[in-house]
């Protein structure tokens, strides 16, 4: 091979470390915070080259930028919504990250569920009968387990807990 493909080769192994630093080194470009109104507020992330399909980081970003604009007003952040759009590496637009929140007081009561959330869904708290029935129905269970009771008998008690329940 000669001097000049050994360039070639050379000049294309630097464009592609490039690009692979700009997809890892690069955020997004934010567009201005704009309110929905009742407090609700919507940001956009969009990738600034069309080598970033990372949406983990411009959703990172939209979501830093957010809290700071929470926080200089004194309140809180909730999201409402948060997509992304992964564009194709050739064709259409570039990948992008939108995020709905809400700017609330810290006192308010919309807070109070999102810090007792699993995965974004609320966690209902169990009523005292509902913990009853599990209690009895693993009661039974152990006593099943241990051999106490019978297959047939433990369905039969633990039919006998649900009726009571309803």
């Amino acid at each position: 091979m000669d001097t000049r493909g050994m360039k070639t080769y050379a000049g294309r192994f630097w464009l592609l470390l490039l690009m692979m630093a700009a997809n890892t080194v690069w955020a997004g470009i934010a567009s201005p915070i704009e309110s929905i109104g009742n407090n609700v507020y919507s940001l956009t992330v969009k990738a600034n080259n069309k080598f970033t399909r990372d949406t983990q980081k411009l959703k990172d970003q939209a979501l830093e930028l957010a809290t700071q604009f929470c926080t200089k007003d004194g309140k809180r952040l909730k999201v409402v919504a948060l997509t992304e759009d992964k564009a194709l590496l050739v064709v259409g637009s570039y990948s992008q990250a939108t995020l709905t929140f809400k700017a609330l007081a810290p006192g308010d009561p919309e807070l109070a569920p999102q810090a007792a959330t699993a995965l974004g869904k609320p966690v209902v708290p169990a009523s005292p009968v509902t913990e009853q029935l599990f209690a009895d129905i693993s009661r039974l269970d152990e006593m099943r387990k241990k051999g106490l009771l019978t297959d047939a008998e433990f369905e039969s008690e633990k039919k006998k807990v649900l009726d009571r329940s309803k």
